[in-house]
């Protein structure tokens, strides 16, 4: 057998000569690389560094590139440029940048209130404890800077014989401008009377509810304007002038012919230290509508009819209205929403509206009604001239005809004017439980003021002669007459009246002859006037 021929010479150079090509662009791969890493990317980093740093000292030097009036580039001692001024140390309030360039979430603040009256709770409760620091910080949560500001203002408060009531007093007026206001009562020295320490509220998503106004009652004005702000670097940049004020010199005489040189501008004043400082803070010199109203609607409410009756107009509410109000909320137990009672809708300076949100528990409803606001000028004192009650005597007169009988208790009387309605039941002259608690208000009113008149007229359905409908008519305001006595009513206060079927408030019959019985009820009643 013949043993195998070695490998061809041709062969093997062929395949050496094949990885040449191979190995040559390997190697150029990894000098191209060696070059970038160790020259190339260096010099572009040193490139880009030194455009970072010059960026800031172009944009310090570019004023005085002929600039007039720019300042000379400052120099050192030896003739060299002096080194660049150290960067502004940042503030507290800048998040810092992280290395990969992202923006880091700013820490939460360090205070929380879920609810609007936890805030009002926590500022009286270190106003009790006179803890003023922790009160300043509260205050000015929304600018830390005037914090040592506000804690003098609450010092001074202290100092003046304010002393803050029970956290149980705060109170939620309502809302206005998109703002929660609240009232933390202030005892003033030598008075039982409190008065308001006010502030307004709004939500921050960070930190929940925070103060942007806190609003000092006119008593308490003397606190603001003892105050002197800190000599913190915040108030210095804004006051201080960059210079120091120099008179300037006379203007050089004209030359022959020469056009005349303009005086040199003087410098803006720098505005008052105590008024920049002041912003958080302000005085109530007169009501706005919404603490208006909010003592007007609580005075009804307390049932206080007498000093109610003074934030009226009474040319253009009757007072029929504000005792058919009050006998609403006696007799539905209604009270003031907790989150939201009063809310003002518009906020003129003469003329305000303002819806009071109420809710009763024992009926299971939730209602309102309206205020219209009046004054004559911003330094007047406002009145109320319109209540409007649709809907509040509306929900309310839904709830009481499940009993059987009509319930609105202020009607539009046929000869004119507003009157309160007490209803009975037919061919009955006893008055209805509903009836005497009515009564009950209107004789405390009365009580309150011995001068004032009362006049009942008595009224029926059109079932029966004319004859038996007036002696009914007066029995049922006689019975009316009687209970206010019962309740303490001077005799000679009430003067009653017997008007049979004359004067029906509601149709006796249909359209078409038939018996109308939700009409006839509303014609069995007693109506009072109220001579006030």
């Amino acid at each position: 057998m013949r043993p195998p021929s070695p490998p061809s010479p041709r062969g093997r150079s062929i395949a050496g000569n094949s990885l040449v090509p191979i190995l040559i662009i390997v190697a150029a791969l990894g000098i191209s690389t060696a070059i970038f890493f160790l020259f190339t990317k260096k010099k572009m980093e040193a490139e880009k560094a030194a455009e970072v740093a010059a960026a800031p000292a172009k944009s310090s030097e570019e004023p005085s590139k002929g600039t007039p009036g720019a300042p000379a580039p400052k120099t050192a001692a030896d003739g060299k440029p002096a080194a660049p001024a150290a960067a502004p140390a940042t503030t507290a309030t800048t998040p810092a940048m992280p290395a990969n360039g992202s923006q880091e979430t700013p820490p939460p603040a360090s205070f929380g209130f879920a609810r609007p009256l936890d805030l009002g709770k926590q500022m009286a409760r270190s106003l009790a404890a006179g803890d003023f620091a922790a009160a300043g910080k509260l205050a000015a949560a929304s600018d830390p800077e005037q914090a040592a500001l506000a804690a003098q203002l609450m010092q001074k408060l202290a100092e003046l014989g304010f002393k803050a009531g029970s956290e149980d007093q705060v109170a939620l007026l309502g809302l206005v401008e998109n703002r929660t206001r609240l009232s933390v009562p202030l005892m003033k020295p030598g008075s039982a009377d409190p008065v308001r320490l006010q502030l307004d509220i709004e939500r921050d998503e960070r930190m929940g509810w925070k103060i942007a106004k806190i609003t000092l009652p006119k008593e308490a004005s003397a606190a603001l304007a003892a105050l002197t702000p800190p000599a913190s670097p915040a108030v210095a940049a804004a006051t201080t002038p960059a210079a120091p004020a120099m008179t300037p010199a006379p203007p050089a005489p004209a030359q022959p012919g020469a056009p005349p040189v303009p005086a040199a501008p003087s410098a803006p004043t720098p505005a008052a230290p105590a008024m920049a400082a002041k912003s958080l803070f302000a005085v109530e010199e007169t009501q706005d509508a919404l603490s208006f109203a909010s003592d007007f609607v609580r005075l009804l409410l307390e049932h206080d009819f007498s000093s109610a009756k003074k934030y009226v107009d009474e040319k253009k509410v009757p007072v029929e209205r504000l005792v058919g109000l009050c006998i609403v909320f006696e007799e539905g137990q209604y009270r003031l929403k907790p989150s939201k009672p009063l809310i003002v809708t518009v906020a003129n300076p003469e003329v305000s509206w303002v819806i009071a949100q109420v809710e009763s528990e024992s009926l299971q409803q939730s209602t309102e009604f309206g205020l219209e606001l009046k004054r004559e000028s911003t330094s007047s004192p406002w009145k109320v001239g319109g209540v409007n009650l649709s809907q509040i005597l509306g929900s309310f007169a839904q709830n009481a005809n499940k009993l059987g009988i009509p319930y609105t208790p202020i009607v539009q009387n046929p000869k004119g004017g507003e009157s309160l309605a007490l209803y009975f039941e037919y061919d009955r002259a006893e008055l209805h439980p509903r009836a005497q608690k009515q009564l009950e208000v209107v004789a405390g009113m009365l009580k309150a003021d011995p001068s004032k008149k009362l006049r009942i007229t008595g009224h029926t359905d059109a079932r029966g002669d004319d004859a038996y409908n007036v002696n009914l008519s007066q029995s049922r305001a006689e019975s009316v007459k009687q209970q206010l006595v019962a309740l303490g009513v001077p005799s000679d206060q009430v003067e009653t009246t017997g008007l049979g079927k004359a004067q029906p408030l509601g149709p006796n019959q249909k359209a078409d002859g038939s018996d109308d019985p939700a009409g006839r009820s509303r014609n069995r009643r007693a109506e009072i006037f109220l001579d006030f």
